[in-house]
Formats: structure tokens, C-alpha cells, sequence
């Protein structure tokens, strides 16, 4: 078994950090690089710490453009408070695919704050 296949077995009984150590390792070996960093990125939400998963999805962002990376990108961001950002991010994600209710509902949201007087 190789280290993301490792990694995921971690990741489903929820063990993020140690999931986060294999991803970080089969990434370094270019083993589904992409991936490997958008889901290590994930463990890291998965724990609240949305500041160590931004660079890890930038990362897998230059290795693939997915919608879903995109939407993880502007939800750390949402958390982190920063809706420009997020707002960014949601919107590539979105037209990346406009079918993904999340995503314009995430949009959606960040549009009513700044609505607000």
C-alpha cells in the first residue's frame, strides 16, 4: 500500500493529523500530487486549521484547476473572515461548476453581509 492509500484509511476513522503526515510524504513523492495536497489540505479543515490548509490547497490549485479546490480555498477564507477572498474563490469555483448548490448558497451568503448597511 502506498502513502495516500494509507492516508485515506487514516483520514476515514478520522486520524487528520497523522493522514496529514502520509498525504505531506506521498505529495513530496508526486504520488497523486494533486490530490495529496487538497486532501491533506482537507484534515487541516477538518481540525479548524484553516491558515495550514490555504497554502496546501494554492498548492494543489497549480497542479489541477477542480472546482472543489476552489470552494475549500474560499470556505478557509470565509472562516478566516476574509470574504473578499472567499467571495473570489467561491466565484471561480462556481464557474468552474455552476451546478454546485454549496457554492451559491456560500456566495450567496458573503453578497448579505456586504448588503448590510
Amino acid at each position: 500500500m502506498n502513502y495516500f492509500e494509507k492516508a485515506n484509511d487514516l483520514y476515514n476513522t478520522q486520524e487528520y493529523k497523522k493522514a496529514i503526515s502520509l498525504y505531506q510524504k506521498a505529495a513530496k513523492t508526486k504520488e497523486n500530487e494533486a490530490a495529496s495536497l487538497y486532501n491533506a489540505a482537507v484534515c487541516f479543515i477538518k481540525l479548524k486549521e484553516y491558515e495550514k490548509a490555504v497554502p496546501l490547497l494554492k498548492s494543489a490549485i497549480n497542479q489541477k484547476r477542480e472546482s472543489k479546490y476552489f470552494f475549500n480555498l474560499g470556505y478557509c477564507y470565509a472562516m478566516l473572515k476574509d470574504n473578499r477572498k472567499a467571495l473570489v474563490y467561491f466565484n471561480t469555483a462556481w464557474s468552474l461548476d455552476n451546478n454546485d448548490i454549496d457554492c451559491e448558497k456560500a456566495i450567496n451568503l458573503i453578497i448579505k453581509i456586504y448588503k448590510k448597511p
